[in-house]
């Protein structure tokens, strides 16, 4: 039975009522976060890490000193511990940068181009037309040295953190709006850049993610994981098939237990919340979280190492069509989707928002941009007719909103590559 727009809109009130409530009333599961859920400790990388380098603090803003980069989408390279690093830069239409703009990097998976990327995700086309710039990093060798070992590749840490310094200081950026999105390892490159660089990202959107840091301290950044029950890549409950050199001992860990041990990481009390909102997912927030920031997982039902709304890829199991991962990424940054960008996609370029999305989003400064990450105004959302007017939220707990009936598409397979 397709789900109305009264009824997400619901939805979506409720997940940000439930992961900002720290009320013993609305909680269940654990009382305390310590350690990981069922007493499971996490398997570490066999890999040895390579010591925390040192970001510079942020250059002077762009902001300041009027310096901008033109509209548009280029390939550049930037000089990151001797050697150039490539990156691809989208840049929303000229009228959106008369206000400081929000920034998203998004992160490739294993062996997947930044062309492939966009193709499958639309993340630039569609983030860029809601008014977000977007780098898309290139990993060496296209892989991402998560497990922060030399045999693997640079410190791709240190290139996250120089190509965020370098945006801020050649255009103008809401410092406060920073965000990362990543699928398969790329995923698990956000997860190490949160440990890593804490305070650099608002808020973060990972699907098919597998490993998390054993080390991380006090991140600060908020974090949503979509992930498939079905997935035979990175399994939603850990191990799969070993993975060859350089990744030789990096085993894939239980979802729970890691988005566990994130949100012990925020100070999160350890309780948790579950709702069953439709047969495609199952969603789970970790409440009590202080400074309103938020954990979150979307657990697709039946679903493989798929981003969900995408083309369909069989190969790598089954792909939901009840929302498009790319538009609830967008609306956790704080954009208000128009009721035609919610639906389930097709597996066509743009088909996550068949109309234009809009920009620009509300100026850095203005009461709706709060100091800290902190979801958009429910009273934003309170109208089943959803506004396509962009909010300035950093990243709030949201529940997909679908217009089709949920399903899924393509076959599982035994090849399915490695994540």
């Amino acid at each position: 039975m397709p789900i109305t727009a009264a009824v997400g809109v619901l939805l979506l009130l409720l997940w940000y009522a439930i992961s900002r409530d720290s009320g013993p009333e609305h909680a269940s599961g654990p009382s305390s976060a310590f350690g990981p859920a069922g007493g499971r400790e996490p398997r570490a990388a066999a890999v040895s890490a390579s010591p925390t380098p040192t970001v510079p603090p942020l250059p002077p803003s762009g902001c300041i000193t009027g310096k901008t980069l033109p509209s548009g989408v280029s390939t550049r390279t930037l000089r990151v511990g001797g050697a150039d690093r490539t990156y691809v830069l989208a840049v929303p239409a000229a009228g959106s940068q008369a206000r400081a703009l929000p920034l998203i990097l998004t992160f490739h998976d294993l062996g997947q181009s930044t062309d492939d990327l966009e193709a499958y995700t639309r993340l630039a086309d569609q983030g860029t037309r809601a008014g977000f710039a977007v780098a898309a990093p290139i990993g060496a060798q296209d892989r991402w040295n998560f497990p922060r070992s030399t045999a693997v590749g640079p410190d791709d840490v240190l290139f996250e953190g120089m190509l965020v310094n370098e945006l801020t200081g050649r255009m103008c950026l809401d410092a406060k709006r920073i965000f990362a999105v990543g699928y398969g390892d790329g995923a698990n490159m956000v997860l190490t850049a949160a440990c890593a660089l804490p305070g650099r990202f608002a808020a973060a959107v990972t699907v098919g993610s597998s490993v998390l840091p054993a080390s991380c301290a006090a991140p600060t950044t908020n974090l949503l994981e979509i992930h498939g029950t079905a997935d035979q890549v990175a399994p939603l409950e850990g191990g799969g098939a070993p993975r060859p050199a350089p990744f030789a001992g990096v085993a894939a860990q239980s979802t729970p237990d890691w988005l566990a041990r994130y949100a012990s990481a925020l100070r999160c009390s350890g309780a948790t919340q579950v709702s069953r909102d439709t047969a495609a997912w199952q969603r789970t927030v970790w409440t009590g979280c202080p400074s309103g920031r938020d954990v979150g997982l979307l657990a697709m039902q039946g679903t493989g190492h798929t981003w969900p709304g995408a083309q369909a890829r069989p190969v790598l199991g089954p792909t939901s069509d009840a929302f498009s991962a790319t538009v609830v990424a967008l609306t956790y940054f704080g954009y208000t989707p128009a009721s035609g960008d919610v639906g389930g996609g097709t597996g066509s370029p743009g088909s996550a928002g068949a109309s234009p999305l809009p920009g620009p989003l509300a100026p850095s400064g203005s009461p709706a941009a709060s100091a800290s990450p902190a979801a958009p105004s429910s009273t934003a959302n309170a109208s089943p007719s959803v506004s396509a007017s962009p909010s300035a939220g950093t990243g709030g707990p949201v529940s997909p909103t679908p217009s089709t009936s949920p399903s899924v598409t393509g076959t599982p397979s035994s090849a399915a590559a490695d994540g």
